[in-house]
């Protein structure tokens, strides 16, 4: 039987991976950062070699901020170390250990739609440090790929703006439910099953290694995702929008990414996403309101 590490299994999507994991019956193991510190390779190979080695490593640990990512051009330390150097560490290891591994990156490295046709895999990133046009999260990240990319063990699953029917502070439902003023940009977003269960068969299908953009097919605009989940919750609530780019970045500091990616390449392995509407419209229908879980 396989043997899965995976880290960060209390977090949002380390927590959607632990129990898909449990659905699959895969063997995995959760080590916290209290009972082993898996930033520090020796303590992890220690860790990994006491198990008698692993099979796949699923990183879902990792700094975003809280509440938002403006958070990370204040800790910057802390982003440095969990979205560069502690990937960084985890490809030698793997390495050195023989095993395959995922990391869970983003699709916030790009800006726009490119032309209409979604950026791919191997488009250079346009939202980053090289062009001064980021924020310090989205900048690291890009940083991060740029390592991985070179790493013939490691699939970089690219997650953008997830959702489902799970209210939490995390999810794109819930943000614009609380938003007092909403910022309308055409974005590409993420179910967090669907994301989940197709980085898993990556993995189980035994998949090349590489990046992977895991979105839902096609893109939404804010505007649309407000009109559905007014409609399927019946609300009478008026939604107020910021009128342009500059009055939003009058509240928010940070340069936010708004892009669409291509899905071609993960449905070309026979692992297609569900249509953004469908899964918006899955989420929505099966809302479970927080005070309710």
């Amino acid at each position: 039987m396989s043997k899965i590490l995976l880290l960060g299994a209390s977090g949002y999507m380390g927590g959607a991976f632990k129990e898909a994991l449990a659905r699959r019956n895969l063997q995995t193991l959760t080590p916290t950062r209290d009972q082993t510190n898996y930033c520090d390779f020796d303590v992890l190979r220690q860790y990994i070699r006491k198990l008698g080695g692993i099979d796949f490593l699923i990183n879902a640990a990792g700094f975003t901020g809280k509440p938002n990512v403006e958070q990370c051009e204040v800790r910057r330390q802390e982003t440095l170390q969990g979205n560069l150097l502690l990937p960084q560490m985890l490809s030698h290891l793997s390495l050195v250990e023989g095993f395959r591994w995922l990391q869970i990156s983003t699709g916030c490295i790009y800006e726009g739609d490119n032309g209409g046709a979604g950026f791919t895999e191997e488009d250079e990133p346009n939202f980053s440090f090289k062009y001064n046009n980021c924020s310090f999260y989205s900048g690291v990240k890009a940083l991060a790929e740029t390592i991985l990319k070179k790493d013939s063990r490691c699939y970089v699953a690219r997650l953008r703006i997830p959702f489902d029917e799970n209210d939490g502070p995390r999810n794109y439902i819930t943000k614009l439910l609380t938003y007092h003023k909403t910022y309308d940009n055409i974005n590409s977003i993420s179910h967090v099953g669907d994301f989940v269960r197709t980085c898993i068969s990556l993995y189980v299908n035994n998949c090349p290694t590489g990046v992977y953009n895991i979105t839902n097919e096609g893109a939404i605009s804010t505007r649309e995702v407000v009109a559905m989940i007014k409609e399927l919750l019946n609300l009478n609530r008026k939604f107020t929008y910021f009128t342009d780019d500059e009055e939003f970045y009058r509240i928010a500091k940070t340069p936010r990414s708004n892009c669409v990616l291509n899905v071609r390449k993960i449905a070309a392995l026979g692992l297609p996403m569900r249509n953004v509407k469908d899964a918006l419209k899955d989420a929505i229908e099966n809302w479970v309101p927080a005070n309710f879980k």
